[in-house]
């Protein structure tokens, strides 16, 4: 079960980052070659959906799943015979051949002389009039014209290609971890309809939806924690369970308990009650409780050595009084938590810099590192729902949610990083498409895919190496 929530949420945020790609080419009118459900190899062609292509001016619809024959690509502004089918006013291609250009006969590679193909053409005819094929023969200088076969109710037509777009393909690939999107002449200005042929401002709505995606996934993610907690108003504040072992425990606090004040500041929320606690690490506390309807004083130190190992200082778990939160607040709370948690990721190096967190809790961590994080949210979730319901139902602790937070979190990771200004990456392709939009000019499309080029391989290099750093020295990653 841990590996198929591995999956969906890791090649769900992938997926959702490739999908915002795609819909932006489209809505820009850019075509798009294949959009792949997993990485390949692939495994089957799902479909391929409807395209278009103009010949003699007339707009003509390619059917979905219609394959064109393989030089079709090649074909642009040369000449092609089609038969279309009308239907309600449209015209539906039907077949599809590009016109072959005569081969001239020639032998050891020279043309015939003249007086040669003259009596090579009498031999013909003599043979074809001896046959039956003809009853009188016919000027030397005449065209030989082949019928093309027309089905019926088709309509031929014949002339120039000036546009093409097959329309998109879509499949299926072996590794179920995300996906990818091929923009039509993603590298090639000059293949027309592509994505380097569009103006650069189309081009960035391109580049710049993907991570958005991203960051509208988190924003939605926690708008539904938020709707599914509610938003925290003054009230009682109720610890609903306590870590074995932790200082809580041995301060002899019990699941049940309601908080009334600690260091004689009073407790009405469970977030400045937090903070209270962190702000005396390694200090004791004076934490007045209300139990059984009696107020009770107990004495308890919030432990640093737990809050370097992510776990939590006192080892208690605290409900807030809530109230619903309406849709707007959802989404409100839920675009300012994704906000505040991308600029956490962004002033990370400021922060090592500073030495205010240290490097093994600011390490990056490849599949495996989220697998590890994702098999602990799942197995908390899990254990809070099965725990068995206590007899004082005001104490049963809340069901966790850390699988939830946990997408949220990894698809702001995703989209900021996206957006980081590194060649090959989201942010480094918007990087160069800067200059054409204060200059008007444009670097040369083959300098910047040798440096995309480049850096992917880098990259490839780097994430390799993160991900055996996370078998050779795992982050110690801990729930609080």
């Amino acid at each position: 079960m841990v590996i198929f929530v591995f999956v969906l949420v890791f090649g769900g945020m992938v997926f959702l980052h490739e999908l915002g790609h795609f819909l932006a080419a489209r809505a820009f009118k850019i075509a798009v070659d294949e959009f792949g459900f997993g990485f390949p190899p692939r495994l089957l062609r799902l479909w391929r959906a409807k395209g278009r292509l103009s010949v003699n001016d007339q707009q003509i619809e390619i059917p979905s799943n219609f394959d064109l024959p393989v030089e079709a690509v090649s074909a642009l502004n040369k000449p092609v015979n089609l038969t279309v089918d009308q239907v309600r006013g449209r015209l539906i291609l039907r077949t599809f051949e590009v016109v072959r250009p005569p081969e001239p006969e020639s032998t050891d590679g020279m043309e015939l002389p003249l007086e040669e193909q003259a009596a090579e053409q009498e031999d013909v005819l003599a043979t074809l009039k001896a046959n039956g094929g003809l009853s009188t023969p016919f000027p030397k200088d005449a065209a030989v014209v082949q019928a093309r076969p027309v089905h019926r109710g088709a309509i031929a037509i014949s002339g120039r290609l000036t546009e093409l777009e097959q329309g998109t393909e879509f499949s299926l690939n072996w590794l179920p971890l995300g996906g990818f999107v091929l923009p039509k002449g993603e590298g090639n200005p000059e293949i027309p309809g592509g994505l380097a042929a569009a103006n650069p401002w189309k081009r960035l709505g391109v580049l710049f939806a993907g991570p958005l995606m991203n960051l509208l996934t988190a924003v939605v993610v926690f708008a539904l924690l938020v709707a599914q907690a509610g938003i925290p108003i003054d009230g009682p504040v109720t610890i609903t369970s306590v870590q074995t072992g932790s200082p809580a425990f041995w301060a002899f606090f019990e699941s049940g308990d309601v908080l009334v004040s600690i260091n004689g500041v009073k407790t009405l929320q469970g977030g400045p009650a937090r903070q209270e606690i962190y702000a005396n690490i390694g200090t004791p506390l004076d934490v007045v409780i209300l139990r059984n309807g009696k107020e009770v004083h107990l004495t308890a130190i919030p432990s640093e050595t737990r809050t370097r190992e992510g776990m939590g200082a006192l080892g208690i778990s605290l409900q807030s009084t809530t109230r619903p939160a309406a849709l707007g607040e959802a989404l409100t709370i839920g675009t300012v938590e994704t906000f505040g948690q991308a600029i956490g990721l962004l002033s990370i190096p400021v922060l090592l810099i500073q030495g205010q967190i240290q490097p093994e809790d600011a390490r990056v961590v490849g599949m495996k590192g989220i697998y590890d994080m994702l098999a602990q949210a799942w197995t908390r979730d899990t254990e809070t729902r099965q725990q068995p319901a206590p007899q004082n139902a005001a104490s049963a602790p809340e069901p966790t949610n850390w699988v939830l937070q946990m997408v949220a979190m990894l698809s702001v990771s995703l989209g900021v990083m996206n957006l980081l200004p590194i060649p090959a990456l989201d942010g480094g392709r918007i990087l160069f498409t800067l200059p054409e939009i204060l200059f008007r000019r444009r670097i040369p499309h083959r300098l910047e895919n040798l440096i995309n080029s480049v850096a992917m391989m880098m990259l490839i290099a780097l994430m390799l190496l993160v991900n055996l750093m996370d078998f050779i020295n795992p982050a110690n990653f801990k729930l609080p």
